[in-house]
């Protein structure tokens, strides 16, 4: 009797030890789902809100400055990350001063390397309001999934990482979708009025914080196609190359330096050269016209989206993989879509709709199949 239970003790101990496994799974998939969802909602409002400000003002020639919009945000994204750096700390003032003044006041060096992919990211974030002023909100979010293809070019360079021949295969499609979607953007362009007052009126009416009223007739900015997709091209280089370099950094094992302290040796630089971009091409506008110049509710909103962006985007990189932002782009690119379709009044021909699920397809071969 004792030597039957005895040998029934190890199923015992194997069922508990499956069950942790299995609970363990499902704790990251909804960890995974979270941040994913998560980044689809913000970026897929930040692409839309985005284009509407910078092609319709609140009034007649009152754009405001973008470079000051990132400034505020690299601002904001340094203190969330003095926050969550307290927080981790449990909130306990003495632990958390040492750890800013040994990690982040006591290694020059580190905040040196951290300037690298901030002052990248600063140069993206200039160029995304380049090219949102420039592509329709869909276009641009198609068009950026070739950051897929340059992270995966320097993650193999700077990582070591080695890709099946079905990963490679994905690329070939993704570029085959970001193809035809750019042939559609050329056949069908410019951005119809109805567009942006549909939605302007939309917004206008549901806002809270309104300080300027919207004029009655939409105020477009001519847009130049080709720039919008070199802004693009340039900006998915700058996201691949700084997402790898940033991962490298967040994942060395050599290193006791938190996520928190490296966001915010990141942000702290990011915001000098934010703050620097502002006094080199819009210094003299701003000191004419104000900092503040052009900015109402929908400007403060983009912010927001901007600096929470940036904290889901280090998470990702380092509880999870560069990669993996791809599903949120992919899904990213369905709600704007769509939402392009029934609030902006966009046409979207069999062309765009066919490259759009190509860019998908391809997205997902490249996340599920192995390496």
């Amino acid at each position: 009797m004792t030597h039957d239970r005895q040998k029934l003790l190890p199923d015992v101990h194997q069922k508990s030890a499956a069950g942790d496994v299995a609970s363990r799974k499902d704790a990251k998939f909804c960890f995974k789902s979270y941040v994913i969802i998560s980044m689809t909602i913000i970026w897929s409002c930040h692409a839309i809100l985005l284009n509407l400000t910078r092609t319709r003002p609140p009034a007649e020639n009152q754009f405001y400055f973008s470079t000051t919009v990132v400034f505020l945000a690299e601002i904001c994204k340094f203190f969330m990350a003095l926050c969550l750096a307290h927080r981790a700390n449990r909130f306990n003032l003495e632990k958390s001063w040492r750890e800013f003044r040994t990690d982040f006041i006591g290694k020059p060096d580190e905040l040196l390397k951290m300037s690298v992919p901030s002052i990248l990211y600063a140069v993206q974030n200039n160029l995304d309001f380049v090219a949102l002023a420039n592509l329709e909100p869909g276009v641009y979010q198609v068009t950026c999934q070739l950051k897929v293809v340059t992270t995966a070019i320097f993650m193999v360079v700077m990582l070591g990482k080695r890709y099946s021949m079905a990963r490679w295969i994905s690329i070939l499609l993704l570029f085959a979708g970001v193809a035809m979607v750019q042939l559609d953007a050329m056949t069908n362009h410019p951005i119809p009025s109805s567009m942006l007052s549909t939605v302007g009126n939309i917004i206008s009416n549901i806002s809270l914080f309104t300080t300027a009223t919207p004029s009655k007739e939409p105020i477009q900015r001519q847009q130049n196609h080709f720039i919008g997709l070199g802004a693009v091209l340039i900006t998915c280089v700058t996201a691949g190359f700084s997402g790898v370099y940033f991962e490298k950094m967040l994942k060395n094992v050599e290193s006791s330096t938190t996520l928190w302290v490296r966001n915010m040796q990141m942000y702290f630089t990011g915001i000098i050269s934010a703050g620097l971009a502002c006094w080199i091409k819009e210094g003299t506008a701003i000191l004419d016209k104000g900092f503040f110049f052009g900015y109402y509710d929908l400007v403060y909103i983009i912010i927001g989206l901007l600096s929470v962006g940036g904290i889901y985007i280090s998470m990702v990189i380092k509880y999870l993989d560069n990669l993996l932002k791809s599903f949120a782009s992919a899904a990213s690119i369905l709600l704007v879509s769509f939402l392009s379709l029934y609030l902006f009044g966009a046409n979207l021909d069999i062309l765009f709709v066919l490259g759009s699920f190509t860019v998908i397809g391809a997205i997902l071969l490249y996340n599920y199949v192995k390496e």
